[in-house]
């Protein structure tokens, strides 16, 4: 077998754990699974919003940080972009009940190792979290098998001449707005989230939104999203 790439995973520590998730019962239900998988209590923090994350994180280090998608401030892909960016020695894992595409891909391009549903049991969580400590990067089944049938059928035909590939039509030249607005569908944020970003209504950003996708010729925004990095678009 060929050795390992040099940008393989290492292997991470479990503990010091924080969870980031509004929800009690599960809170304390991964509190449960962490103390079955050997993590000392008093080293597994919790916190129910992205501010709260935050301020934790820049109190103390932790081995793996287990995010919620919907918190009441802000989105969790957000929490993760922003882990990425002042701790990107910290992984994020999400462990959520959203499993839409344009979420799932959000968090994975944001920075997170791992998704995970909370419809799974507590066995099943524990087996997938426990993989993190041998360097595994732990997607659910389901997760899994929707981001191959993705990336299947966005592969170019296997005969498609190389030049018709690299000579692709450029799409039409976005404004600096609707350039700003994809970026950010890009993070998995909402119309409304966006909106408040950008002091915008919800109405101006569904234009724009509808703009970029008669642009692109795309029509959802994983493909939007697709399209703008073929294109160079995006980062």
């Amino acid at each position: 077998m060929s050795s390992l790439p040099a940008e393989a995973a290492e292997p991470v520590s479990l503990s010091p754990t924080l969870i980031v998730e509004d929800d009690p019962a599960t809170q304390e239900r991964l509190r449960h699974v962490l103390s079955s998988l050997g993590c000392d209590e008093s080293r597994i923090s919790v916190t129910d919003s992205v501010a709260g994350a935050r301020q934790l994180l820049g109190e103390r280090g932790y081995g793996v940080v287990l995010v919620d998608i919907g918190l009441p401030d802000g989105s969790g892909v957000e929490l993760i972009g922003w882990l990425q960016a002042h701790h990107p020695g910290v992984p994020a894992v999400v462990i959520s009940a959203w499993r839409t595409e344009e979420i799932i891909f959000a968090a994975l391009r944001a920075g997170a190792i791992g998704y995970l549903l909370k419809e799974r049991d507590d066995v099943e969580l524990g087996i997938a979290l426990r993989s993190i400590e041998q360097g595994g990067a732990p997607i659910d089944p389901s997760i899994a098998r929707h981001i191959l049938a993705w990336l299947a059928s966005h592969q170019p035909p296997a005969d498609a001449p190389a030049q018709a590939q690299a000579c692709a039509e450029a799409p039409a030249a976005l404004t600096r707005r609707e350039l700003k607005i994809l970026e950010l569908v890009s993070q998995g944020l909402s119309n409304r989230d966006m909106a408040e970003s950008l002091s915008i209504s919800r109405l101006t950003v569904e234009c724009h939104t509808k703009n970029i996708y008669r642009k692109l010729a795309v029509s959802s925004r994983t493909e939007a999203v697709f399209e703008a990095r073929r294109h160079g678009l995006l980062r």
